[in-house]
């Protein structure tokens, strides 16, 4: 497609995305002086606490905001997901995409665009403009690369490798104190890339995400917080603000960023979700899924306290066997050596053996946040036994009050915040590719170990801190926006908008029409009409 020129002295616009950092801590650190960067930024803009699609399905919201539209059109929302017309679960690529990001828009109308970063996106064959995968970002969902090729040798050259860890290589409890120095690093390192990339080249878009906050949230909230189970008691000497260091180390960035940008360039400082302690019950839901009779796979048949086991346990297959009999340390420190790819492959193998299809009529799609149940419908599942009709139906309704019905036993607080039908909150094409249930968890429950139900009896396991991937934190839907430049209005906080509102916004602010999929609202302050803030 050929591209116009862009229009001679049109403002910039620079996003920043930080993954994952939470509005209410930043709120709290902003008023007590910590965030130097980010509180002179609120004093001077807009500062609007949004709406999230990753109130529902947290890693939905990135490419909600990309595209301006909910799950149910663009398909992607977790690492883990499964697909109408197959029966496995598979691990994720961003290609799978159904709608283009913004920038795509934006580069076809002939503006000038820098991706750098931006989380779980593809890369983009045909593109005019700089883009940047994988180097920096908590998880990857492509291959490290750059469009052209010969900026990521030059990002390297420069830069050395990215200094903190990817998740996949993440596979136990991290020392803290060198995960903290990494993550440190990491947000300098993002920060001097993105001010080289400022002036690299002409850009009329600039879009570029911190990770660091993701996997301090995930990996460092027990060391802040003085009520979750693992906090050490005392403290721990130099890490008692292991996770407020690394939103100051990324402040600090930030703060270098904005004292290189023109007068010209509108600045937006956005995360889509948030984090909060791991209170998650989503290790428990096979468990209570198998005592409802709707799933029998490796794993499940533990009899409840003093009662005996209702039928035979699945057997196990040869591999699954042989997998046991390796100890999870050796297993992880293989793991570790391994590259990303086969890892992914392993793990999909594993998360799909043994499940005996012919008598599961609901199972759970592996997941540590919110739990995703999916029904082994018939037609869109190749061995699919529950009909579509009347049979979905009412199994979807019995689901939805077996799931509301479990309580923690040592408060009898309910375990689920809510229990959502997602026909409902997300229909779109691509909406045979999503969950029939999300079982959202309240963090008032508190829920660790143990679920109970008088349809499930007592469920227990470990700790959710204690398996797989080890999180003391967790995601919580506390989404943010921040606008600070010739539009916007200096110290005004909002409670209004959403992350799909962002994609057809900036497009606006740039001069370009957003595309007819896009379901979010322009902001009209912002628009390109509406002209600067008075």
């Amino acid at each position: 497609m050929s591209r116009a020129s862009a229009q001679p002295g049109r403002g910039r616009v620079l996003v920043v995305g930080l993954d994952s950092a939470d509005a209410d801590l930043i709120e709290r650190w902003c008023d007590a002086g910590h965030l130097p960067a980010l509180a002179a930024l609120r004093a001077q803009g807009t500062w609007r606490r949004i709406g999230t699609t990753a109130e529902v399905m947290h890693v939905s919201a990135w490419p909600s905001l990309y595209t301006g539209a909910t799950p149910g059109r663009h398909g992607l929302y977790h690492a883990y997901q499964a697909r109408a017309g197959e029966q496995e679960v598979h691990r994720t690529r961003a290609g799978e995409c159904a709608l283009p990001p913004f920038w795509e828009l934006l580069d076809d109308a002939g503006r000038r665009c820098v991706v750098f970063d931006a989380f779980m996106s593809a890369p983009l064959e045909d593109f005019g403009g700089l883009q940047i995968l994988e180097y920096g970002t908590w998880t990857w969902f492509d291959r490290p690369g750059a469009r052209p090729p010969e900026l990521w040798k030059e990002l390297a050259a420069r830069f050395g490798p990215y200094p903190a860890p990817e998740h996949t290589q993440v596979l136990g409890v991290p020392e803290p104190r060198r995960f903290r120095r990494r993550l440190l690093d990491g947000a300098r390192v993002k920060g001097e890339a993105t001010r080289w990339l400022m002036r690299a080249r002409p850009w009329d878009l600039l879009f570029v995400t911190f990770g660091e906050a993701h996997a301090a949230g995930h990996y460092l909230w027990h060391l802040a917080d003085a009520d979750y189970p693992t906090h050490p008691a005392g403290g721990v000497a130099g890490l008692e603000h292991a996770l407020r260091d690394v939103y100051q180390a990324i402040d600090a960035a930030l703060g270098a960023i904005v004292a290189e940008l023109d007068d010209d360039v509108t600045l937006v400082v956005t995360a889509s979700d948030g984090m909060g302690p791991n209170y998650t019950g989503c290790h428990l839901v096979p468990e209570a899924l198998h005592r409802l009779d709707l799933y029998h796979g490796a794993g499940v048949g533990r009899p409840a306290p003093g009662a005996a086991a209702a039928g035979a346990r699945p057997r196990r297959s040869v591999a699954a066997r042989a997998r046991a009999m390796v100890p999870a340390g050796l297993r992880r420190a293989v793991s570790r050596c391994l590259p990303p790819a086969v890892q992914h492959r392993l793990t999909m193998k594993w998360a799909n053996a043994d499940v005996d299809w012919e008598r599961t009529r609901a199972y759970a799609l592996p997941n540590a946040n919110e739990a995703y149940l999916r029904l082994n419908l018939a037609g869109r599942e190749p061995r699919g036994l529950v009909a579509a009709g009347a049979a979905y139906d009412e199994l979807v309704v019995e689901l939805e009050a077996r799931m509301g019905e479990l309580v923690v036993p040592s408060s009898g607080a309910r375990a689920a915040r809510d229990v959502i039908r997602v026909d409902e909150r997300f229909p779109g094409p691509r909406r045979g590719d999503l969950p029939d249930l999300v079982v959202t968890w309240s963090p008032e429950a508190r829920v660790l170990d143990r679920l109970e139900s008088p349809a499930c009896g007592a469920i227990e396991g470990a700790a959710c801190h204690a398996t797989a991937p080890y999180y003391t934190g967790n995601h919580r839907p506390a989404a943010f926006a921040l606008v600070r430049g010739p539009r916007a209005r200096a110290g005004v906080h909002l409670d209004a908008g959403h992350v799909i509102d962002l994609a057809p916004t900036l497009l606006s602010m740039l001069g370009v029409e957003p595309a007819a999929h896009m379901q979010g609202e322009i902001w009209g302050e912002l628009s390109e009409a509406a002209g600067p803030a008075r």
